[in-house]
């Protein structure tokens, strides 16, 4: 359960983090508007990832299969959901730039890669916590 609570923030840290970097650049680009559009994207992929997260690690170590299946179906259900509710509303806003948006979203997929990668890949992943191989 550690583990899976460790992973979970790595992913969004790393989301966060990357959503950032878009939006620092979409500022430097286009200015405050496009930024904070960015902001919102990266915002709306965090958010719906840790609601996954926590759909997916409440049950706990104890959970039967069924459960933790149901669970995570049922996460999956409401975090698309609550994402394009969250993508509708502020498409539907004339303060909000769509690519700077959907640029910042689109970077919080990559978050779940570096997230997972840092703490199973590279030299420590052959569990080591020290990176040792062999």
């Amino acid at each position: 359960m550690q583990k899976g609570r460790r992973q979970a923030l790595a992913v969004v840290l790393s989301q966060a983090v990357l959503g950032a970097v878009v939006a620092a650049v979409c500022y430097a680009i286009d200015g405050s508007r496009a930024g904070a559009s960015a902001l919102l994207g990266t915002a709306i992929g965090v958010a719906a990832t840790t609601l996954m997260a926590f759909a997916m690690l409440r049950h706990g170590e104890g959970a039967t299969l069924m459960r933790a299946t149901i669970g995570f179906f049922l996460g999956w259900l409401v975090k698309v959901g609550f994402t394009v509710a969250l993508l509708v509303m502020a498409f539907r806003s004339p303060n909000v730039e769509a690519v700077p948006l959907l640029a910042a979203y689109v970077a919080t997929f990559l978050g779940y890669w570096f997230g997972v990668a840092r703490l199973d890949g590279g030299p420590a992943s052959n569990n080591d916590p020290h990176g040792r191989s062999g």
